[in-house]
């Protein structure tokens, strides 16, 4: 595994296939850039309680080389929310979040906004 600065954070995704949440470990590159390093299993509660809800990220993301992807359907591909979900992405033009409920037509962006919560 990639070693993490003392940055690193913490922020909930969600598999849409799954419909199970998970952790990303988000390292922080630069102001207003970051990378996702890896991706594990965890209880919302368990989340809820260890902070997750309470880190933002506002800025780029890019992935590790070693980033597994989702622990469940393992895509390594990943929109994000309105709402400031992340969640896992397998190309489709209209995604329904499955945190909010919102549904949209999925663009790209070179920026992104999100928080841990949203679970």
């Amino acid at each position: 595994m990639t070693p993490v600065s003392d940055k690193a954070f913490a922020v909930m995704a969600v598999c849409p296939e799954a419909k199970k949440y998970y952790g990303i470990t988000v390292d922080y590159l630069r102001k207003n850039a970051y990378k996702f390093v890896w991706a594990f299993k965890i209880d919302k509660d368990k989340a809820k309680r260890e902070g997750y809800a309470s880190q933002r990220v506002h800025g780029s993301v890019e992935l590790d080389a070693e980033y597994p992807g989702c622990p469940y359907c393992k895509s390594k591909q990943f929109i994000f929310c309105s709402c400031g979900a992340v969640m896992c992405w397998h190309g489709q033009r209209v995604v329904t979040c499955p945190s909010c409920g919102q549904t949209g037509e999925v663009s790209s962006v070179s920026s992104v906004d999100l928080h841990g919560g949203g679970f």
